[in-house]
């Protein structure tokens, strides 16, 4: 996207690498006002800006008649032309006047999200006290605890991957540490243990649109919720839902159906539009609805204890554990983790987590099911009884990013060998800490595909 990296005075603070908008940095108010709209208007922002290279279209009559003129396909849910700034509007700037290449760029951003938020939800999950532990969950992918709406969203982000790969494009399982995108992503990534202020994230992030504008809320019960996330949020205060981004990729759909030689067929952006509204049922529904009785202290695991965020986290009745935020196994980061049994765990659930990823990579690209199932194997034999057992040493699976990537061969045979070659390192790791392992672990589904990974 456009914007540039800027720093600010300490009465207008932002993240050190978060991008600005180019209508930030023009000074002529018609003229800004000019690309505010047109941007609005759905047309895309370079688009927007090259035209201001011609002083006619800045002028105050040129912007009235662009204001009031019929919006094209993707333009942003504005009520009234007189717009104010882009990003307290919640909306989603486009990139691109081809269709096609914008919905690439939504879709990959998608996919991180849906990944990022996977990851911190399982973190939260794992964070949780064994009295809990109908909160945490169990494995089963229902929206009524932590595990399984993070499976939910592990089910959204391969989705995303096998439309991307629809249109030709290749899968995306890379996440983001912090919003590069301040009009997408709706807060800084962040692993943490499970926290009224971690719920009011998530609760808001997966709302439906217009839930916490408080002058619209449906009654007082609704109201009030709504002004308890939003105080809850303070600074982390934002404007954007998933939702505002699927509803973005919709518009854009909507734009490449029917294109002579386009990516996609009408039936088939039909089947593509029903599998997205699915997925934000999911969460404007089935999600939200899950953290906000989490939130309000009502959902069953709490047995009627609606005091539980105002205990300490100190406290032994508190939800969840005391771990340090955004760990690392990475010898020398800052935050690596300090015990050296917690380190050597974190470590082979990095590699079992890399593993799994290259693996699904792998499995999207080449339309390989059983490949999928290793994938699945590596999570619930490896990755989870790691993430149950480092809590006992104050320390969460860090889900360390790989500075390789995921997509580690240059072609299906080579990809195959490079997966059988993380395999192996685990496996012989796991080997050199046996006294250290959980009792559930098991090497058996890392032999088998390495196995699989060798045919």
């Amino acid at each position: 996207m456009l914007g540039v990296t800027v720093s600010r005075d300490s009465t207008h603070s932002v993240h050190p690498l978060r991008k600005v908008r180019a209508t930030d940095s023009i000074v002529d108010r018609d003229r800004r006002a000019f690309l505010k709209i047109a941007i609005a208007q759905g047309i895309a922002a370079p688009v927007a800006l090259a035209t201001l290279e011609s002083p006619a279209h800045a002028n105050p009559a040129t912007v009235q008649q662009l204001a009031t003129s019929p919006a094209r396909k993707g333009a942003m849910r504005l009520s009234s032309p007189k717009i104010g700034d882009l990003h307290a509007s919640g909306a989603i700037v486009r990139d691109f006047a081809d269709p096609h290449l914008e919905l690439l760029r939504l879709l990959r951003e998608a996919a991180e999200i849906e990944h990022a938020l996977m990851i911190q939800y399982l973190f939260c999950a794992f964070s949780l006290r064994k009295p809990y532990s109908d909160l945490a969950g169990y494995g089963s992918a229902t929206a009524d605890n932590m595990i399984g709406v993070a499976i939910q969203e592990m089910q959204h982000l391969s989705a995303v991957n096998r439309f991307l790969v629809a249109l030709g494009s290749c899968p995306h399982l890379d996440r983001q540490d912090f919003p590069y995108e301040p009009d997408i992503y709706p807060f800084v990534f962040q692993l943490e243990p499970l926290s009224k202020a971690a719920l009011a994230k998530y609760v808001y992030t997966e709302a439906p649109a217009d839930v916490f504008n408080v002058s619209l809320a449906k009654n007082k019960e609704d109201k009030a919720f709504a002004e308890r996330v939003l105080v809850e949020l303070g600074a982390e205060n934002k404007t954007n839902q998933v939702g505002s981004l699927y509803r973005s990729v919709l518009d854009m759909l909507s734009e490449i159906d029917g294109i002579p030689d386009g990516p996609l067929t009408s039936d088939e952006v039909a089947k593509w539009k029903e599998d997205l509204r699915r997925i934000m049922d999911e969460g404007e529904t089935d999600h939200f609805n899950f953290f906000r009785d989490v939130f309000e202290a009502r959902h069953p695991a709490f047995r009627g204890k609606t005091d539980v965020w105002s205990l300490s986290p100190t406290d032994a009745f508190y939800p969840s554990h005391d771990l340090t935020r955004n760990p690392t196994a990475y010898i020398g980061h800052p935050n690596q983790i300090e015990k050296p049994k917690a380190l050597i765990l974190a470590w082979l659930g990095n590699l079992h987590y890399w593993i799994a990823l290259s693996t699904l990579d792998y499995a999207y690209r080449t339309g390989d099911d059983g490949a999928l199932d290793h994938a699945t194997a590596q999570m619930m034999t490896a990755i989870w009884p790691i993430a149950i057992e480092l809590p006992q040493y104050q320390a969460g699976l860090p889900f360390d990013p790989l500075s390789m990537g995921y997509a580690l061969g240059a072609n299906p045979k080579q990809t195959k060998r490079i997966i059988a070659a993380f395999g192996r390192e685990a496996l012989n790791f796991a080997t050199a800490i046996e006294h250290r392992l959980p009792e559930n672990y098991d090497k058996k589904s890392t032999e088998d595909l390495i196995a699989y990974m060798r045919a």
